[in-house]
């Protein structure tokens, strides 16, 4: 590969949570067992295809997640067993473009709100509490504001504030070498060609995108990927995001870096809000932001922790443990 190609990869690895793994020999193989494909369900509204999965208890208190970006439906598979566990069902969409959901233009955060109306209306379902990562962060406080009779919770893990109610908030993530932004606000063509070939590298050379991707990581993040089976399953999950292109990708992204048409102020559901202290792609000032703006707020920062939380086990048994507390009330 060309020094250009190396340039454009990383540049895509600034803008983007990087989601794959490479086939390294030293991976240890932690759990033997069949990889769950994931194969999404669909719901046909008018001339759209919405794909969704569920996973963990299907009897159990039912908590929407919004995945990652590039991230999809898969990543209730790092969830499932947990989730079990502590009987809880969780419900996801792929966002419109990624996975196997039609992309929408002009989609915004509290279109996605009113799709996870339409989503708990068509499985009966009331009250429910949500969960979302990094990227997923912006949906489902859209969706607390949105629905506030019937969200019981929301959960931001990794997550974005709100960049019109931030006013440093480019400033902080320009700080931490995350260029995304500023690149699609001011070179936008340049900003999808670079996402290109990161869906290329991807797509063909997982494991050199891996490389320059781990490089860039906590060391928290890289030891979680030392384990093959969820190494691998990283991969799948960045690639299913990106197997329409990167429209979606794009678009999703834009949305959360663009003023959002509500205000934390008046998110009316508690929230939880939980940031690691090492994490390599999303500032720390955010989670600290939300926490002063959201009336009902409790922020937890796990000093050693990077990005990737919903990979730690441990982290895991600490938020299904949280939401336990409200199945009981």
């Amino acid at each position: 590969m060309s020094r250009i190609l190396f340039l454009l990869v990383s540049m895509s690895l600034w803008v983007v949570l990087p989601g794959c793994a490479s086939t390294k020999a030293d991976r240890v193989v932690i759990e033997v067992q069949q990889p769950d494909d994931g194969a999404p369900r669909f719901s046909i509204w008018n001339t759209r295809r919405v794909a969704w999965l569920e996973r963990g208890d299907p009897q159990g208190f039912p908590v929407f997640y919004a995945h990652g970006n590039p991230g999809s439906r898969l990543e209730l598979l790092f969830l499932d067993a947990k989730a079990k566990d502590y009987g809880i069902r969780l419900i996801v969409m792929d966002r419109p473009g990624i996975g196997a959901s039609s992309f929408v233009p002009d989609y915004g955060l509290l279109d996605f709100a009113a799709d996870i109306e339409k989503l708990a209306d068509e499985k009966g379902l009331d009250g429910f509490g949500l969960m979302g990562w990094s990227s997923g962060g912006p949906p489902v406080l859209a969706t607390a504001y949105y629905l506030p009779r019937r969200v019981r919770f929301a959960i931001s893990i990794s997550g974005y504030t709100n960049f019109g109610e931030y006013n440093k908030a480019r400033q902080a993530m320009s700080e931490y070498g995350l260029h995304g932004p500023k690149l699609s606000e001011e070179h936008p063509v340049l900003f999808k060609q670079a996402l290109k070939v990161a869906r290329w590298a991807d797509l063909t050379l997982p494991g050199v995108y891996m490389a320059v991707a781990e490089a860039e990581m906590a060391p928290a993040d890289q030891a979680l990927l030392n384990d093959k089976t969820r190494s691998e399953l990283f991969v799948r999950n960045q690639q299913e995001a990106l197997v329409q292109g990167v429209k979606g990708v794009i678009q999703d992204l834009e949305v959360q870096w663009a003023a959002w048409p509500f205000s934390l102020t008046n998110i009316q559901v508690p929230v939880h809000i939980y940031q690691g202290g090492k994490d390599t792609f999303v500032p720390v000032e955010f989670a600290q932001h939300m926490a002063q703006q959201i009336p009902d707020a409790s922020l937890s920062i796990l000093p050693e922790s990077g990005h990737l939380l919903p990979l730690e086990q441990q982290f895991m048994d600490r938020v299904f443990k949280e939401i336990q507390h409200y199945m009981k009330n």
